[in-house]
């Protein structure tokens, strides 16, 4: 089993939102020019998705309420309450092993779009199951809505203050056991 990357950023809600917000955070997301995801079939042929991005507002008893942008993308944008949480199809090691390749510019700049359509400024990377530390501010607060400054302040208590150079992360330190560091992009050479 795979530790997912996730990220989550300074973006919320602010419950004064409208059927024509909802709709223009759709439009500008539309206008991006993002890759659709594929998959190879029986015949080894690679196939793209089809569809375009929509939208769902959530909200269930059990489930803050929160609004999912979803589509056949690379990338799942949620918007919570008090929190922005960015669910993605890669894998957390992607930031330890590719961050020096032009794809990962390309990345960057998809989430940088994505963040700022949401209203966000930066993001902090997670990771889900099998990350001892990092899975814990994603399922047990993130998801649970807490705000993303307080979830920013823990993680500074906890592992100091954040990595913010790509090449600084050192992949043969990587262990998903014990992580002691957590990554922040501000994404201030994009801005």
């Amino acid at each position: 089993m795979g530790t997912s990357l996730y990220l989550i950023t300074n973006s919320k809600l602010t419950g004064n939102e409208t059927q024509k917000d909802w709709d223009s955070i759709l439009d500008a997301l539309k206008k991006l020019n993002l890759e659709k995801c594929s998959y190879i079939n029986e015949n080894k042929e690679i196939i793209k998705e089809t569809g375009e991005w929509y939208y769902q507002i959530l909200d269930e008893e059990e489930m803050p309420y929160n609004i999912c942008f979803e589509g056949p993308f690379n990338y799942w944008p949620d918007l919570y309450g008090n929190i922005g949480i960015i669910s993605t199809i890669y894998r957390y090691s992607l930031l330890y092993k590719i961050y020096s390749y032009d794809w990962f510019e390309t990345f960057r700049k998809d989430l940088f779009n994505i963040v700022k359509i949401m209203g966000g400024t930066e993001v902090i990377y997670l990771a889900d199951n099998g990350c001892d530390k990092l899975a814990t501010y994603l399922e047990c607060m993130a998801w649970e809505n807490m705000p993303y400054k307080e979830i920013k302040q823990k993680m500074i208590e906890q592992f100091g203050q954040p990595i913010t150079e790509y090449s600084k992360l050192n992949v043969e330190a990587l262990s998903y056991e014990s992580i002691k560091e957590f990554f922040l992009d501000d994404f201030a050479d994009l801005k």
